[in-house]
């Protein structure tokens, strides 16, 4: 049986997946900045601006949470943001938090972390309640 050979028109080289691992990054970076500035931006805007489809745009989001940014969809704007407050430790110079004195920014900070509290407390209290029930369904206890 003989082996196939590999088109090598097929293959691509070194400096070309090194060319669109680039063209990624800058795409991320481009959608982390858009989101933390002053601007509203949904998937839509983003696909827009990124020249890409919707879809891709959710998966940089995706790879941003992997990535521990705390961006979240603010239904009030109906936009992107990034949690106050956030800074990349070790790339802006300065470790310590940033200080803010706008009692806005601070209330709406408190409220997008009480509802995630609530939203978090709400499915801890259903595992439990399913763990609950599948241990006395199997006669454990």
């Amino acid at each position: 049986m003989a082996k196939k050979k590999k088109s090598k028109t097929n293959e691509r080289t070194d400096a070309e997946r090194r060319a669109r691992q680039c063209e990624r990054l800058s795409r991320h970076l481009r959608v982390l900045h858009c989101i933390m500035g002053r601007g509203r931006w949904n998937a839509e805007a983003l696909a827009r601006e990124m020249e890409v489809s919707p879809r891709t745009v959710h998966r940089i989001m995706q790879t941003l949470a992997m990535a521990n940014v705390p961006w979240y969809f603010c239904k009030e704007s109906g936009c992107y943001r990034v949690r106050p407050g956030f800074r990349f430790p070790g790339l802006e110079g300065n470790n310590e938090p940033r200080e803010t004195s706008n009692p806005a920014e601070l209330r709406r900070a408190a409220e997008v972390l009480v509802n995630d509290l609530s939203v978090f407390l709400e499915s801890l209290r259903r595992f439990c309640s399913q763990l609950e029930r599948s241990s006395a369904g199997d006669g454990t206890t």
